[in-house]
Order: C-alpha cells, then sequence, then structure tokens
C-alpha cells in the first residue's frame, strides 16, 4: 500500500516562497504579479480537487492514486497520481506563501 505524505509537497512550496522572498529582498520595488499567483494558485487547486474526484469515479476513493497506471519501480513516474498530486501541492503552498510574503512588505 502506497501512503500519500503532504508534508513533503508542504515544503517544496516554502522553498519556492523562500526564492520569492529572496528575490523581493534583491529587488525591493520590483513588482510581484498578484494576477499570476492567484490564478496559478486557483488552477493548482482546481486540478487537486479534480484528481480526487477522479479517484472516486475511476478508483476506490478521493485521491485514490490507481488511476494512472503505475510504471517501473525505480523510474520518476512510478507511483500512479502520487508525484501529480505532490506537485500540485506545493505549486498551491508556494503561490499562497508568496502573495502571504508580498503582504508583509506593504
Amino acid at each position: 500500500m502506497v501512503t500519500f505524505r503532504p508534508a513533503v509537497a508542504s515544503r517544496g512550496g516554502a522553498v519556492v516562497a523562500s526564492g520569492v522572498m529572496l528575490m523581493m529582498l534583491a529587488y525591493p520595488t520590483g513588482p510581484l504579479h498578484h494576477g499570476f499567483l492567484s490564478i496559478t494558485e486557483a488552477l493548482a487547486g482546481v486540478f487537486y480537487v479534480s484528481i480526487g474526484i477522479l479517484g472516486m469515479v475511476l478508483g476506490g476513493g478521493f485521491l485514490d492514486s490507481h488511476i494512472l497506471p503505475r510504471g517501473d519501480f525505480g523510474t520518476l513516474i512510478s507511483a500512479g497520481a502520487i508525484p501529480l498530486i505532490s506537485i500540485l501541492l506545493g505549486i498551491k503552498v508556494g503561490a499562497e506563501l508568496s502573495v502571504i510574503i508580498d503582504r508583509f512588505r506593504s
């Protein structure tokens, strides 16, 4: 049985937000595009929920990783939908934290 660990995706999103914070420190007057970050966050959330619903329809439950075929052991895409879920969570957390960090600037 494969377990899903969303904490790893949250850490990845925090690393992305740290990069945005370093960019703001290097360019204090530089603009941060809130529209792009909002759309990115919303799309990541929509795709996350869509994968969850696909898991209910095609698999055994919400976010079931069996909606995608498993690959060979040791390859990048060998865990079904779990890498895709982690990537989407990382993007969503990174976009949210970037906006929060930018709010502290003003």
